[in-house]
């Protein structure tokens, strides 16, 4: 640490502990830091000070009115502490005395037994028995606040804990304080459910066993559970999760704090979307379609006749006949390693995965495909927060919660959206746009700007001419926006160009739409003319759907594109064309299901993108049907999905839970994925197949391990340079910040 540093840290001593912390801190905080414990309920490092509880007494020298709550009191310079004095002890005994006398003494069969604050402080600091004999308080139990979530009111200590985080973290007021004095207990507002997305982390959060999960009531004690640090795998967020594992099946996932990514929450789609891994739908052994039928196999069955078919296919047809989709939810090294045999097996050059191919200019500051140039931790220092096409509450839902917490430190949110969204309250001008009018009101916003006093006329050159060019479709587009939409975009761009600090978001599907096709480029424009990049709490970038996709897009499963995005030697047809054209006789597909995204999709309409109204008097093609003219078609998944019904070989596969690897999330963190469980009996990890595969097809692929993988990707792709499985260590590192500087 520099001398600087040093000198502008606060010097205090706990229990005669000299601590050096940062100014602000709260004395429980610096107690910490130093190793002591001080107990608490009612605080929460993520949420301002409350002092309800009165757990956290401590004496603090020359300070009136001792003991004083921790929890509250920030450091000074030379303050001294004492945590264990008598007079300190005595209040904490009486304290958890009065907690004690209606909390009912259920450990045995509470959820929270082993792990309930209450409980431990009790035996730590707590009177051995009760002065008072009165009855207990019992109330009807439990009581459903929503179909996840259950209360057991006598439990409650009112720590508050719970509603605020619902009124200050996710800000929906989901629970609320019922009533006043002895009769104050948890509930639901009138008229009003409890159906936040978020609402699992006040189970999570509750000290005690007052609200419990309905998936893992009864089910588990927790010294039972095995517990693997984990990612989820819902969203591209890439949350860090706890995965508690009891006999080769997952119990519950609970949140493990990463600062720069989740900020210590998990929604509700993350913390309890598992089920999948503890399916009995399972596919266990491989399949083959005899007489229209898919009948179980053995791997060395299946994997022969794939090969030999491939072959005889590519004999008759030419390779590039095959055709390979692959998918956002598997790793990196899965994915590489699908390319990979696409490319330098089979020799085909057609390999992409569901809107993996994006049309038009690429990145001009790094000439990659479009990425977020801010960090996620960034958005919370931002002034000015945009939101273009997107929706993170649906779709990134801790995003959303990063969100709240800079509006809750003061920064403005902007929201253009021909939709309504769950951020639109919190909004300081919301612009309504017609169907498919995000890429018109960039280029307004752009015109606006570039057109005003504060734009150099000698700078961005390139792009003035470009708009310059749109002139006519961008006047014709204000004119159906109409006079008031079209002002409030004009004050969006002056807010963006004077702030220095704002951040662009927008959906990754967005640039997809009939009309935004330089979205994508045009926002980024937008970002460098009002000079919101390469600094702190600035930045712009699409928001991505699934866990992998942009590592999906980094290790190269793209039709035009290797890994590192140097450019094919050959362009490969692209997913919607190898769904559609005759001229593909084979299909691999791994982790995607093509079927699902042909289902009543209108002819003419891309697959990547979903009309939200489809045209009257469309012939709709058979729901989920593929292409008739296939020959052969390979499916490897952990579900009979609708693609894998209609197969020739099925391959078993794992589950994120039942491997190791690592996944890119959306602000290009690669994060460790380590296995929790034994694989499923007859199923094998998708890496494990690709090289099994390979090796038939007369390769000699010989990666015995995903972190093998990992180093010939290092040694390939800037992106991943030097990167080892030791040094993802347990919260990833951001690679992207070497690179955009680089550029």
């Amino acid at each position: 640490m520099s001398e600087e540093k040093k000198d502008e840290l606060v010097h205090l001593t706990i229990d005669d502990i000299p601590v050096a912390v940062p100014p602000g801190t709260l004395v429980w905080a610096a107690a910490q830091q130093a190793g002591i414990e001080i107990p608490i309920y009612c605080y929460h490092p993520k949420m301002p000070p409350l002092g309800a509880c009165r757990m956290c007494f401590v004496e603090i020298e020359k300070m009136p009115k001792p003991p004083q709550t921790a929890c509250t009191t920030p450091v000074s310079e030379g303050m001294i502490v004492h945590a264990k004095t008598e007079k300190v002890l005595k209040a904490r005994r009486g304290t958890l005395e009065f907690l004690l006398i209606n909390h009912p003494l259920d450990c045995p069969i509470c959820d929270k037994g082993g792990e309930c604050d209450l409980q431990d402080f009790t035996l730590r600091h707590g009177p051995g028995g009760t002065r008072f004999d009165l009855y207990k308080r019992h109330y009807p139990k439990p009581v459903p606040v929503s179909d996840r979530v259950l209360l057991d009111r006598e439990r409650c200590i009112l720590c508050q804990r719970c509603t605020r985080f619902c009124s200050e973290i996710s800000m929906d007021n989901g629970l609320v304080m019922i009533s006043r004095g002895f009769r104050m207990e948890v509930g639901t507002a009138p008229d009003h459910a409890f159906d936040s997305i978020f609402s699992g982390n006040t189970v999570e959060i509750c000290p005690v066993g007052a609200l419990t999960a309905t998936s893992f009531r009864f089910k588990a004690r927790p010294w039972e559970l095995k517990r693997i640090p984990g990612v989820c795998n819902n969203c591209s967020v890439g949350c860090n999760a706890r995965i508690d594992v009891r006999v080769d099946k997952i119990m519950r996932l609970m949140s493990r704090t990463n600062d720069a990514i989740d900020d210590g929450w998990l929604c509700d789609r993350g913390r309890w979307g598992f089920e999948f891994v503890n399916s009995p739908q399972r596919i266990r052994t491989p399949l083959i379609r005899y007489n229209n039928k898919l009948e179980p196999a053995t791997w060395d069955e299946a994997l022969y006749m794939i090969a030999s078919r491939l072959r005889n296919i590519a004999d008759r047809h030419g390779a590039k006949a095959i055709g390979g989709i692959g998918s956002t939810r598997t790793t990196n090294e899965e994915a590489y390693l699908f390319q990979k045999l696409l490319r330098e097996v089979i020799g085909s050059p057609n390999v992409d995965h569901h809107h993996g191919y994006f049309s038009g200019p690429r990145d001009r500051l790094t000439g990659r495909p479009w990425m977020m140039t801010n960090s996620i931790a960034d958005i919370e220092k931002a002034s000015h927060i945009v939101l273009i096409a997107s929706d993170p509450y649906q779709r990134q839902p801790i995003l959303n919660l990063r969100i709240k917490k800079a509006l809750r430190g003061g920064a403005q949110i902007y929201i253009v959206n021909e939709g309504e969204t769950e951020l639109d309250r919190f909004a300081v001008s919301k612009i309504t746009v017609p169907q498919n009018g995000a890429g018109m009101a960039a280029k307004l916003l752009l015109k606006h700007i570039l057109h005003s006093e504060i734009a150099n006329p000698h700078q961005y050159e390139d792009i003035r001419a470009k708009i310059q060019g749109e002139d006519e479709s961008i006047r014709a587009a204000g004119e159906a926006f109409g006079l008031e939409t079209t002002t409030q975009l004009q004050q969006l761009a002056g807010a963006i160009t004077g702030s220095g600090r704002a951040i662009i978001l927008y959906d990754e599907m967005a640039t997809l739409a009939p009309g935004c096709e330089d979205l994508a480029e045009d926002l980024q424009a937008l970002a460098y003319v009002t000079g919101n990049i390469g600094h702190t709490g600035a930045g712009v970038g699409p928001l991505f759907e699934d866990a992998n996709s942009l590592g999906a897009r980094d290790m190269g499963v793209l039709p035009d594109a290797l890994p590192d995005y140097r450019p094919a030697p050959e362009k490969g047809l692209a997913y919607n064309e190898m769904l559609s054209s005759p001229d593909i006789k084979a299909l691999y597909v791994m982790g995607a299901n093509p079927a699902r995204h042909l289902a009543g999709r209108p002819q003419g309409v891309p697959l990547h993108y979903t009309l939200q109204t489809s045209p009257e008097n469309v012939a709709v093609p058979p729901a989920g049907t593929l292409a008739p003219n296939l020959e052969f078609l390979v499916v490897q998944d952990i579900m009979l999905t609708e693609t894998a019904r209609q197969a020739n070989v099925v391959l078993p596969a794992a589950t994120f839970a039942e491997k190791d690897g690592s996944m890119t999330n959306v602000d290009h963190h690669v994060q460790a994925i380590r296995r929790a469980l034994r694989p499923l009996l007859g199923a094998k990890a998708d890496w494990e197949i690709l090289v099994a595969l390979a090796n038939r097809l007369g390769q000699k692929w010989n990666y015995n391990s995903p972190q093998e993988v990992l180093l010939e990707i290092a040694d390939t792709n800037p992106f991943y340079a030097g990167l080892t499985w030791e040094a993802l260590g347990a919260h990833g590192v951001r690679t992207q910040e070497q690179e955009v500087a680089h550029a």
